[in-house]
């Protein structure tokens, strides 16, 4: 009996053993599932961000590609440069959107995962920053080629007398003010930095700044009304050949045979042809952009008002009448409503033909 007490306790000691050990396992298994599972989730909850950031990175590198190709676009519109291999650097993003998350969706290593993707985007970025510097290279020659045509244009708007502001306030349709501002340096989020855009922005405004002047300058009536004269009267102060006082003197007088064919200085619109008090018979046409050119003594009027004339068109013929002692051509030529020097614009003719024709280098 006693032998069976001392057993039975034995027994139920080792089941409250048995269920003590085994409660505690359950427990502490328990508490290490949970800890796992805050961790899991922790590491899903961290790898969505990356995924996000990793996404967005990529639509951050297609817009950059965007940007550097337009910005390839225009600088071929300029001069023939080297072309970079934008559509490269776009494969490379296409293909790592397409095939490289397509080939490792069914990745379980996250980690391996992440290390092939940012290979990748450091591929894509070194391309990119590669196309970068060679852009910038080939701006910091155009930007040379752009100064050196407009010191050309400034240096011969100032030899004809033209003010560059003025011309620009006056010139209408200027491609400056029917197009949009400069592209914008693009944005690296791999390093949170701008790429600067100071040398393309330089540029684009250089570049406007020049087409501008380029345009505005073809309207400067620059053609020599006579084939061949001398000159009788310059520009400016002079004594009036009647009163023999001093005046001003408008225009310049060129002097020629009895007949001369008299030539437009440039192409526009016949404003005036008519008798017209001391000039005789007198023309004038309308260049635009704040150019006329005025046209006296003329022994005959072979245009009309309201008359297209295109440069070196024949408008008249030289002679004596009007206020005129001899057989002669008084030519003056206004700007903004100014008189400027005629001699001035014609001896730029020929730089003005070598920009009309973009032949700065001849």
């Amino acid at each position: 009996m006693y032998k069976r007490q001392i057993l039975s306790s034995v027994i139920l000691i080792g089941i409250i053993c048995w269920f003590s050990i085994t409660t505690y396992s359950h427990i502490y298994i328990n508490d290490i599932i949970n800890d796992k599972n805050i961790e899991l989730s922790a590491v899903n909850s961290n790898y969505e961000i990356l995924e996000k950031q990793y996404n967005q990175l990529k639509d951050d590198i297609q817009s950059s590609s965007q940007a550097l190709e337009q910005r390839q676009n225009y600088l071929e519109q300029i001069l023939d440069v080297t072309k970079v291999t934008i559509g490269n650097i776009k494969n490379i993003i296409t293909d790592d959107k397409n095939s490289t998350d397509n080939n490792l969706s069914d990745t379980s290593d996250k980690r391996t995962k992440n290390l092939i993707r940012n290979e990748k985007l450091e591929k894509v970025y070194s391309n990119l920053k590669s196309t970068e510097i060679k852009q910038s290279e080939n701006i910091k020659l155009i930007i040379e080629d752009v100064d050196s045509r407009l010191a050309f244009v400034k240096s011969t708007l100032t030899g004809a007398g033209l003010i560059e502001e003025e011309l620009l306030e006056l010139a209408i349709n200027l491609p400056s003010k029917t197009q949009g501002g400069p592209l914008i340096g693009f944005k690296n989020r791999l390093n949170d930095t701008i790429l600067d855009s100071s040398e393309f922005n330089e540029l684009y405004n250089k570049r406007s700044l020049l087409n501008d002047l380029e345009l505005a300058i073809t309207y400067l009536p620059t053609t020599t009304p006579p084939e061949n004269y001398w000159l009788s009267s310059k520009f400016g102060a002079r004594r009036d050949p009647f009163t023999k006082r001093w005046a001003d003197h408008k225009g310049i007088d060129m002097a020629g045979w009895h007949k001369t064919p008299i030539m437009s200085g440039g192409s526009g619109v016949v404003v005036k042809a008519e008798k017209n008090g001391s000039f005789g018979l007198y023309v004038e046409i309308d260049h635009g952009n704040g150019f006329i050119s005025k046209y006296g003594h003329l022994s005959k009027i072979k245009v009309q008002k309201g008359d297209k004339v295109s440069d070196n068109q024949i408008i008249g013929l030289m002679g004596s009448t009007g206020r005129s002692v001899s057989t002669h051509l008084h030519y003056e030529i206004w700007f903004n409503d100014e008189p400027i020097d005629p001699l001035k614009l014609i001896k730029a003719a020929k730089n003005v033909q070598k920009i009309k024709q973009q032949k700065y280098d001849s």
